[in-house]
């Protein structure tokens, strides 16, 4: 794994696994949908500014844009649109949840199966995620939780959502406008100024019940998760799969969990049991094995095969 890989990789994990402690701050001022509007508009400031600083732009084709709306909805609009419509959703088991964002990886991997493009997702990948997926399942012991249920319901089809989104995301990057590919940092960008308008609408759901109130660290928080979580790392994990591939990426999900209860074991006084300790070595052996780097072909075999690629064209290619 080369080391800039390691480095965005390790600050989405450190930044998605340590929200909810941010989260926590942020709440002592504000409610859902009022955090919602401004961690998402804090977001949308800073990625602008950076994107005039490195001198890019924001997409210009209408169809550019119609994907990137869709992407933004299967991401933050629909999940939240489901909790609304679905009145038992919110009552949802704290660890039933936590599995099913977990289970977002294995989602990339059976969309990609149904869109018969198992190519995209090595063997290697598939089974690391499978391993973590089964350390998420000893982490968190989700026996007693209510499967069969709205809220069960309303997680799997946010699951399926946000690891579809990935895969646009991929998409798109690999696509062209105006001769060249879209960049992390501009998807990064414009997600967030699509995500300020999902969140306005939002607001007549809560968002004036009460108001806000800032202090120091609510302000703090606020900036940390709207310009790191938001803007910066989300671009980090928008690298990722732009060259790892969506199913691969993805995993930093099972970080995710691992980071989260290290950091309630620091600041919350957490005593760690038998359990958890094997479920997140299991979750870091799956990890190591999705990101073990691939073997390369010998060089000998290399220069057969490309002396071999004329032959395999097909008449209409040659044509």
């Amino acid at each position: 794994m080369r080391f800039d890989s390691a480095a965005r990789f390790a600050a989405v994990a450190l930044m998605w696994g340590s929200s909810y402690f941010w989260i926590k701050i942020v709440f002592g001022g504000l409610n859902s949908a009022q955090f919602s509007f401004f961690r998402i508009l804090v977001g949308a400031v800073a990625m602008l500014g950076i994107l005039a600083f490195g001198r890019e732009r924001l997409p210009r084709g209408a169809g550019v844009w119609a994907r990137l709306v869709l992407i933004a909805f299967l991401a933050n609009a629909l999940p939240v649109l489901l909790v609304e419509l679905v009145d038992d959703a919110v009552g949802a088991d704290a660890d039933m949840v936590s599995v099913f964002n977990a289970s977002v990886p294995l989602c990339v991997v059976l969309l990609c199966l149904a869109a018969r493009r198992a190519d995209r997702v090595p063997a290697r990948v598939a089974a690391g995620l499978v391993v973590g997926f089964a350390g998420v399942l000893v982490l968190y012991a989700p026996w007693g939780a209510e499967w069969l249920s709205a809220g069960a319901a309303v997680n799997a089809v946010a699951a399926v959502a946000y690891a579809w989104s990935m895969l646009l995301m991929e998409k798109l990057m690999g696509a062209e406008e105006g001769g060249r590919a879209m960049t992390p940092l501009v998807l990064a960008t414009t997600q967030a100024v699509i995500g300020v308008g999902w969140a306005g609408i939002n607001m007549p759901n809560g968002g004036f019940d009460s108001t806000p109130q800032f202090s120091a660290s609510i302000v703090g928080a606020l900036l940390v998760l709207g310009v790191l979580n938001t803007g910066l790392v989300y671009m980090c994990f928008a690298w990722l799969i732009r060259e790892e591939g969506a199913a691969k990426a993805s995993g930093v999900l099972y970080a995710v969990p691992v980071v989260l209860t290290l950091g309630m074991v620091l600041l919350e006084d957490h005593v760690l049991g038998a359990r958890e300790i094997l479920g997140m070595a299991v979750i870091m052996a799956g990890l190591i094995l999705t990101r073990l780097p691939q073997r390369t072909a010998p060089a000998g075999r290399a220069r057969s095969a490309d002396r071999a690629a004329p032959a395999a064209k097909s008449p209409a290619a040659v044509r």
